[in-house]
């Protein structure tokens, strides 16, 4: 007997009914798990649209409320000037403490100024750059040797010049000329009625000259803004002032004078103050005798000054005297005063070393290193100190950190330190070197 399958045309045997079941049976399986698959890729598709589409409480498919995110624009603008400033402080200060975000050159030869030098050529730091004076010419020049700037002076003379971070002033002595920069522009040129005996400069380009006049006053300091616009005029007496210290935006002035009216030669510090009534603007601060200054720096209402053997501080309200160091000039190798600080290099007779030590002004030591041997010069900033050898630069910074030693050919005659510390330039005949941290 023949069936016919309900979905086929072709009639079957009875004897392969059985057959035929179990195959229905396969299929069916077969189609419960494609049936499954489908329900799974289905919930798969749904979980990807839950984010936008959901269920109500009657099984309806609606749009699900968007989720709006509030971006803080300070926020941002806050964490990208918080990143711009840690990359600004590592690149500028970095080096300091021996931190570098670019490789640097420790060849010389990479980085070199070559020029014609003479014997009456002067050299500094300018606006953070190397400055040099030779024939007739100030240029400066960056770290990495470029040729910055350049001015060249109508007249041919031997000049005096001074520098306070961004302003430079220039003089010719024999005839009273000066000249005023900032930064790369002449904004000053000025001829005093006298002959300059010496000048002074302070971070906002006022100036303090100390000239005569023929057949008149022969020791006057006469204080100009940097229009050259006079402030006011002081008459001293004949004798030399050392070195002078402009305060208060001009308005006042410390000065350390030589004394010589006595048998006891020695200095005498005053102080300018035209804020006061006109019989009270000079006053003395106080005598020092059988005593030289070298350089003496003011902080406040306290002066610090390096003597011949001794640092000592000096209140200028009263003229109260501290000394803060003494020193055997047979065993003190090198000091100097800096902002904050004095450092200075002493021979340990003990040990038959050296000791570099940088102090506090309040009396705290900053950093104390022995060094084997003592070197050629040193040359102290107010970060840095180099210490050059007769092949070699060894340089510490203030904190006493080791920042390594340089290869030299031999000692040059003259080091400037410039780029806020970071570069010192050797000077030798017709050629510069110039180090970068």
């Amino acid at each position: 007997m023949k069936k016919k399958n309900k979905n086929s045309s072709v009639f079957l045997d009875e004897e392969k009914k059985d057959t035929l079941d179990l195959s229905i049976d396969d299929d069916l399986e077969q189609g419960v798990d494609i049936v499954n698959r489908n329900r799974e890729e289905l919930d798969n598709q749904r979980n990807k649209r839950i984010g936008k589409f959901e269920r109500n409480a009657n099984g309806q498919i609606i749009e699900r409320t968007k989720i709006r995110y509030n971006i803080n624009i300070k926020a941002i603008v806050t964490i990208i000037i918080i990143i711009v400033i840690v990359c600004w402080s590592l690149y500028s200060f970095g080096p300091i403490f021996g931190i570098h975000m670019t490789s640097i050159s420790e060849n010389i030869e990479d980085n070199k100024i070559e020029l014609v030098t003479k014997e009456n050529d002067i050299y500094g730091e300018f606006n953070d750059e190397l400055f040099v004076y030779s024939n007739n010419t100030i240029s400066t020049y960056d770290e990495n040797s470029n040729l910055t700037w350049s001015y060249t002076f109508s007249d041919s003379f031997s000049p005096n010049i001074y520098v306070e971070e961004r302003y430079m002033l220039v003089t010719n002595n024999s005839t009273g000329m000066m000249y005023l920069f900032e930064g790369r522009n002449e904004i000053l040129n000025k001829k005093l009625d006298g002959a300059i005996k010496n000048a002074f400069l302070d971070s906002a380009g006022n100036i303090a000259v100390e000239y005569s006049v023929e057949n008149g006053y022969n020791n006057i300091i006469g204080v100009y803004n940097k229009a050259g616009k006079s402030l006011y005029d002081a008459y001293l007496s004949q004798e030399n002032i050392i070195s002078l210290k402009l305060l208060d935006n001009g308005r006042k002035m410390v000065f350390c004078e030589a004394v010589t009216d006595s048998s006891n030669i020695g200095i005498k510090f005053r102080k300018i103050d035209i804020n006061k009534k006109e019989d009270e603007q000079l006053t003395d601060i106080v005598s020092l005798d059988n005593n030289f200054v070298y350089d003496f720096i003011v902080e406040g209402k306290t002066i610090y000054a390096l003597l011949d053997d001794s640092i000592i501080s000096i209140d200028i309200d009263n003229g109260n005297i501290n000394i803060l160091k003494e020193f055997d000039s047979t065993q003190m190798i090198f000091v100097a005063l800096n902002d904050n600080y004095y450092t200075f290099l002493e021979r340990d007779i003990s040990n038959n070393t050296y000791i570099s030590e940088n102090i506090g002004y309040s009396g705290n030591k900053i950093s104390s290193t022995t060094i084997d041997s003592v070197p050629k010069d040193m040359i102290s900033s107010d970060w840095i100190n180099y210490y050059v050898y007769q092949d070699y630069v060894y340089i510490l910074n203030k904190w006493g950190v080791d920042l390594g030693k340089r290869e030299i050919n031999f000692t040059p005659k003259k080091c400037v330190v410039f780029n806020n510390n970071k570069s010192l330039a050797l000077i030798y005949t017709n050629k510069i070197y110039i180090l970068n941290l």
